[in-house]
């Protein structure tokens, strides 16, 4: 029954068949090829897989596959206990989303930020190119918190932090540091002059009205670039 439950297939559809009908296709030949060496090798096997339920889905197992052996040693069987861990799979994906995210405008947050500014300092030694950082700050925010209420502002962070995102370029971060604090790192600059465009594109996305009900609600954005590499 509990079989059943998991990959939709019946008894009578799986008695005598071969266990690659629910191969998945995400596991490559040397998964397999290390899975049958730890079989032959200890008589067991133990780790994570995924497989595909008879509708097509696919979903993560963790599996152990045992080799039952007669008398002499000679391998009579293989028996596989599996359990599905899909649920645990989206709570892993949830977590690293929260730390990785900010969950208010989904933006990546300050630990996600650091790394991508790393890569991007990495990259722009390798190409030999600059990239720009630039810092933002809301100018009136605490303004419309203070008057329209903090429901107000996070909607309003919430549709700049979109409007805001969409100007920069696919490659190029925006992550929000905390409150109305914003960061972007532009990658990919012949010279700091290629920035200006994208920056003005930024500061103009922050300043649009926001229409919260019958409240037009409307800030600026006060901004700091600095370019990586610099001049000795």
């Amino acid at each position: 029954a509990a079989f059943t439950h998991i990959t939709g297939y019946r008894r009578d559809e799986v008695l005598g068949q071969n266990p690659r009908i629910l191969k998945s296709g995400r596991q490559d030949n040397d998964f397999y090829a290390d899975l049958w060496r730890d079989l032959n090798s200890k008589g067991h096997w133990y780790g994570e897989i995924w497989n595909r339920r008879k509708n097509g889905d696919v979903y993560p197992e963790m599996q152990t596959i045992s080799a039952v052996r007669d008398t002499e040693g000679g391998v009579l069987q293989y028996v596989a206990l599996f359990s599905d861990i899909t649920s645990i799979k989206e709570h892993e994906r949830q977590l690293e989303h929260i730390a990785h995210y900010d969950v208010l405008t989904t933006l990546p947050n300050r630990v996600l930020f650091a790394d991508r500014l790393h890569q991007a300092m990495t990259q722009a030694q390798r190409r030999g190119r600059l990239l720009a950082v630039a810092y933002l700050d809301l100018d009136g925010f605490k303004v419309i918190n203070d008057r329209h209420g903090h429901d107000a502002g996070d909607q309003l962070l919430i549709t700049l932090s979109a409007r805001m995102k969409q100007s920069l370029r696919e490659g190029d971060t925006l992550a929000r540091l905390g409150g109305d604090e914003f960061v972007a790192v532009l990658l990919d600059l012949a010279d700091a002059a290629a920035s200006t465009l994208m920056l003005g594109r930024l500061l103009d996305a922050a300043a649009l009205p926001v229409q919260l009900g019958d409240f037009s609600l409307q800030v600026s954005a006060s901004i700091g670039v600095t370019y990586y590499p610099q001049a000795a």
